[in-house]
């Protein structure tokens, strides 16, 4: 009996350690899938990193947003150089036994102040500070026309006498001026009548090849120049003059014609 009873409790004792082997076993399976699944305490931190990057890339998205579409402020009219205005005419230099015959027939004397407009490579202001000792000023729209004029102002050594003005010649102020040089277009002499009117009592006006409609000219002259390119021919070039106040001229009814200065007529050379 005393067998039994030892041997019946051995049993118990056997059942209670199984299980408390199954009860620690149980805890083991417990914690080992949710090892493997990854939600653990080290897992936390790369959520709340992930959560974070994911924060930060919405901010950098947000001020990129902000940044893309925010306007520039437009600047001021002050602050912008203005667009640049196409030359009325194209250039042409006016031959250089022209441009002596233009000077003497404007009839320069001490004190005059010469305004050549649309001055080119300035070779009209140029020589009138050389050989009449005069104040001149070049006028032109054309940046490019405007270095070559400097330059030539340069190399001459009249800076003391001539200034160079890139200016639209149609707003200008012309009446300090008491001799005008042009070599424009017959049009472009008539839209300068306004301003020119505004010259002082006996100043002169001089165009090359073309007139003034409206306005009498006291005098013509035509020029011949030898061509350089066949020394047996020139040609001929017509210089007008006006003084201000200028007789007025009933304007001869306007032609449809085409006038090209490459396109000149040659005069065969006659001795």
């Amino acid at each position: 009996m005393k067998l039994k009873a030892q041997f019946v409790y051995g049993v118990v004792l056997a059942m209670v350690f199984a299980c408390c082997l199954s009860a620690t076993a149980g805890e083991a399976k417990i914690v080992s899938p949710d090892t493997e699944s990854g939600v653990t305490s080290e897992a936390v931190p790369s959520a709340q990193l992930k959560g974070s990057e994911e924060k930060t890339d919405s901010k950098q998205e947000a001020e990129e947003t902000v940044d893309t579409g925010a306007q520039p402020p437009e600047s001021g009219g002050e602050d912008l150089e203005p667009p640049e205005k196409a030359p009325d005419v194209v250039y042409v230099p006016t031959p250089h036994e022209v441009v002596k015959k233009m000077l003497e027939m404007a009839e320069i004397k001490k004190g005059d102040v010469v305004y050549d407009l649309g001055c080119g490579d300035g070779r009209i202001v140029v020589a009138a500070a050389k050989k009449y000792k005069v104040k001149a000023v070049g006028f032109d729209i054309d940046p490019k026309r405007i270095k070559e004029s400097l330059a030539n102002v340069k190399s001459n050594k009249v800076e003391h006498l001539v200034t160079i003005k890139k200016a639209d010649i149609f707003t200008l102020d012309l009446r300090e001026a008491t001799v005008v040089t042009l070599y424009l277009l017959p049009q472009l002499n008539v839209r300068l009548m306004p301003q020119l009117k505004k010259l002082k009592p006996g100043s002169r006006i001089v165009s090359h090849a073309f007139d003034m409609r409206g306005a009498k000219p006291v005098q013509v002259y035509k020029v011949k120049v030898k061509d350089e390119d066949y020394e047996y021919y020139e040609s001929e070039h017509i210089v007008y003059k006006w003084v201000v106040p200028w007789e007025k001229e009933e304007p001869k009814p306007e032609i449809e014609e085409y006038w090209s200065p490459v396109e000149s007529e040659l005069v065969p050379v006659t001795n």
